[in-house]
């Protein structure tokens, strides 16, 4: 059986997509057509049917290929635990795991429109974060890596930094390849073209996104289906997008970066940072004047050894 030998493990809404596009180019590396297998949150992965069904996702792999698992739902924390432990035990202390972060009061707002177009939390995003703290929780990225870390080892894991990633995305595949151990073959990577997880996977309503959600779908029945036939089904199940909702009050985002600032802090001793990831005074202040900030100062990529 081929399992894989690196792991994206998110953060959600952080470039995985575009990212998981830019490595499949390379011949060298093997990612399934199923972006988000996600057997790894599940302890079937570790019986005889259940890696049966994981190895599935590698089974057209050619054998010099590199073949890799890239699922958002490996750094959910606390909703979904155990994954660093499952992989251990399956895989082996020898996978690389990649870890994109994005300026975390970006990420939670493009994340509570990701789940209002699947029609899970309220339109109002001042509303939604309090109800639903995932919006929020998976933001705190050192809280999320730290088990893997502790797992894998810290010269196991890089970390990258969406901002950088966009603004350079064809040299840091080529630094991710390095890491990767294959040869960089960055001349394949479409730079201009920014992919969207709703490529992939639409999002669907009701009890269509509940069975999607299921484990018998997910096991049995998405390893088969091709990602355009995933998505030509998911188009028809899914409505029109919603508008995009109202702006949060500056309330609300004083609340998401009071949650986050001691996390981004400890993320930054973790990648071994002279200076912050992000200057989270400046995108209060960019809400303030009314224009959310969308970049940040750029700095290193990887997790401190």
């Amino acid at each position: 059986m081929r399992f894989p030998e690196f792991l994206i493990i998110g953060a959600m809404k952080s470039g995985t997509t575009s990212l998981y596009f830019d490595l499949r180019s390379n011949p060298a590396i093997y990612l399934p057509e199923d972006k988000e297998p996600g057997n790894l949150t599940r302890d079937e992965v570790l019986t005889e049917d259940g890696r049966a069904v994981y190895a599935r996702h590698f089974r057209k792999a050619r054998k010099e290929q590199l073949c890799g698992d890239a699922s958002t739902t490996y750094s959910k924390l606390p909703e979904i635990t155990g994954v660093p432990r499952r992989a251990r035990r399956l895989l082996g202390n020898e996978v690389k795991v990649l870890y994109l972060v994005r300026e975390p009061v970006s990420r939670t707002l493009s994340h509570h429109y990701h789940e209002l177009t699947a029609g899970t939390v309220p339109a109002n995003v001042d509303q939604a974060v309090r109800e639903h703290p995932r919006l929020i929780q998976f933001s705190l990225y050192a809280r999320q890596i730290r088990p893997w870390i502790e797992s894998f080892g810290a010269d196991r894991v890089r970390i990258i930094r969406f901002e950088d990633f966009v603004r350079d995305r064809r040299g840091i595949v080529a630094t991710i390849s390095d890491f990767l151990g294959v040869e960089p073959r960055w001349g394949n990577v479409d730079a201009d073209r920014i992919h969207n997880a709703s490529e992939l996977a639409a999002a669907p309503r009701g009890l269509a996104w509940r069975f999607s959600r299921g484990s018998a779908y997910r096991a049995l029945i998405r390893p088969w289906l091709s990602s355009p036939v995933r998505l030509r089904i998911g188009r028809l199940l899914m409505p029109k997008a919603p508008s995009r909702p109202a702006p949060p009050t500056l309330e609300t985002v004083d609340h998401i970066i009071e949650r986050v600032r001691d996390d981004a802090s400890a993320l930054r001793g973790i990648v071994g940072s002279d200076e912050p990831l992000w200057d989270l005074d400046a995108v209060r202040r960019s809400f303030l004047a009314g224009e959310p900030e969308r970049s940040s100062r750029p700095n290193s990529t990887g997790a401190k050894k």
